[in-house]
């Protein structure tokens, strides 16, 4: 009976922290920024509108657990609990690092700290102080104490397959506190969910026999990771099978498509290398420092100065490859836990003590006060800016598209970096909306969510891409095509362009209002800010 009390207490206690930090946080409102990609498969399948004819949603799927889970939610339940699953996943984030305070400073500071640490790690992940930081500040400066390097992060903007890698620190906090088995389960539910984890779920793999060879538990190290070799087989053998070279110049013109137009923010050390990158990487060491002699710092030091080492090895060969596995994303997982390290460092030296009425006090008025503000941040849409001059053409495509319709929207190009510019992680979340559209660095936000609102395939837009090496080919051709179409509507050689349109099986353009269309369409729709132009068939 005992045990059942204490069991209840834990999982609603769990939940009221799931709640508590999704309040704090925020979410994007469905469907923002990278959720454009990894729902499109997945809603395809439920049979969303018309998306199973999107020529994007028939390439091979690169997160095909994911795409089912999506799937299954969106034709058996509710949308609505997209938001849920990503609230459970911040609490498991909440509870891990809490997982690894404990151990960080014993379990009597523990017991008497615990309120004081867990307050002050959600003012670091609040949305509140991060939307006062770019409005006072000029940039998100709390983001990257949670947020790798590169662009790399866990937890990110709503429910995408990016925050299962919550469960790579949960796995760090399982091990510490010896839970060895349930640690490499971990791992690799996560490189399941989203095998870009693969590597970063080996490096962690390493650091833990590291540890148990340093402890002289062969036979453990060999189990465990014999374990966390068996979960990840599955999708290493989908993922080598799927996306294999379809040939030597097909799978090599993909990779450099990839690290140089469309993800070079991710993939080159030379734009994400800078002194912001640099402070992070003194942030980790920092944390290893400050726990050395412990299981904690055998793991992180490990992941660390092999990820190091395969970072020198990709600036120094220039492989596309090995850039593509993304030897740094690891950051993601070892910053923000070396931000639990020196908070429980700082709070173990407070005097102050969480059982102090007055204490407790100001801890409850700081979490009532960002939650409030989380709830100001939602309900005003201070956060997550999308442009709201689409709604009305998005509108229009949702209740008018039908079988065989293929839209064409207008494709813009962020321009390239030339230099370290990309001041660490770009993220976008809390910028206003001005800001955004002014930065010619960021993958332009006009109708990247077309998809999955309207459910109508598109001809192709810079933001979702495919990763097979033919499709990733095709993906450029399309855009580089795209490009040509509208040089010509914007030169007034309109004939020439709606030729092209046909030619690539486009039914429907949608273009500024400002820009005229002369004849071979015939305008559909028509605000302040877009037209909708159905190609007239020859």
């Amino acid at each position: 009976m005992t045990s059942l009390r204490v069991s209840s207490t834990g999982l609603a206690g769990f939940l009221l922290l799931a709640a508590v930090a999704a309040v704090i946080y925020t979410q994007p409102p469905l469907y923002y920024s990278n959720q454009n990609q990894y729902f499109l498969h997945g809603l395809g399948r439920a049979g969303e509108g018309l998306l199973r004819e999107d020529w994007l949603a028939g390439t091979p799927d690169p997160t095909p657990v994911f795409s089912a889970g999506v799937a299954f939610t969106a034709r058996f339940l509710h949308p609505r609990l997209f938001y849920v699953y990503y609230a459970l996943l911040l609490g498991a984030y909440m509870a891990s690092m809490l997982a690894i305070f404990a151990y960080v400073v014993g379990e009597d500071i523990a017991r008497r700290r615990w309120p004081i640490f867990l307050v002050a790690l959600l003012l670091v992940h609040s949305a509140l102080v991060r939307w006062a930081s770019y409005h006072w500040l000029g940039l998100d400066y709390p983001w990257y104490f949670q947020a790798g390097v590169a662009g790399q992060y866990l937890l990110g903007a709503g429910l995408q397959p990016s925050v299962f890698g919550v469960l790579l620190v949960a796995g760090v906090a399982l091990f510490v506190r010896g839970a060895l088995y349930l640690a490499a389960i971990c791992i690799g539910l996560a490189a399941t969910l989203h095998s870009t984890y693969l590597l970063a779920g080996a490096l962690l793999t390493i650091g833990f026999l590291a540890v148990l060879a340093g402890r002289k538990q062969f036979w453990r190290g060999a189990f465990v990771g014999g374990l966390a070799l068996v979960l990840v087989l599955p999708v290493t053998a989908y993922v080598l099978r799927t996306f294999a070279p379809t040939s030597a110049d097909a799978f090599r013109g993909a990779q450099s498509i990839l690290v140089t137009l469309r993800i070079p923010h991710h993939c080159q050390p030379r734009l994400w290398l800078d002194s912001i990158a640099m402070l992070q990487i003194g942030w980790i060491v920092l944390a290893v420092v400050l726990v050395r002699r412990t299981a904690l710092a055998g793991v992180l030091g490990v992941a660390l100065v092999l990820s190091a080492l395969l970072t020198v090895l990709q600036v120094v060969t220039g492989n596309d490859t090995l850039a593509l596995l993304f030897p740094w994303r690891i950051s993601a997982v070892l910053v923000p836990v070396a931000t639990t390290v020196v908070l429980a460092k700082l709070v173990a030296y407070l005097p102050l003590n969480a059982e102090r009425p007055s204490v407790r006090a100001v801890l409850g008025t700081l979490v009532a006060g960002l939650a409030a503000a989380g709830v100001w941040i939602t309900a005003t849409g201070q956060g997550y800016q999308t442009k709201p001059n689409e709604l009305g053409v998005l509108e229009f495509v949702r209740q008018t598209k039908k079988p065989g319709d293929v839209y064409f929207i207008p494709v813009t190009l962020p321009n390239p970096p030339l230099a370290v510019t990309t001041h660490g992680s770009l993220s976008s979340d809390f910028k206003p909306l001005p800001g955004k559209l002014k930065d010619d660095r960021l993958i332009p936000v006009d109708l990247q969510r077309f998809r999955l609102p309207t459910g109508a395939p598109l001809y192709v837009d810079f933001k979702s891409i495919p990763y097979l090496d033919i499709d990733v080919l095709e993906w450029s051709q399309r855009i580089f095509r795209a490009e040509e179409i509208q040089n010509e509507l914007r030169a007034g050689r309109d004939e020439k362009a709606i030729a092209l349109l046909r030619r690539e099986g486009v039914t429907h353009l949608i273009w500024p209002a400002g820009q005229g269309v002369g004849e071979g369409v015939e305008m559909m729709y028509e605000d302040g800010y877009y037209r909708v132009y159905r190609v007239v068939v020859r």
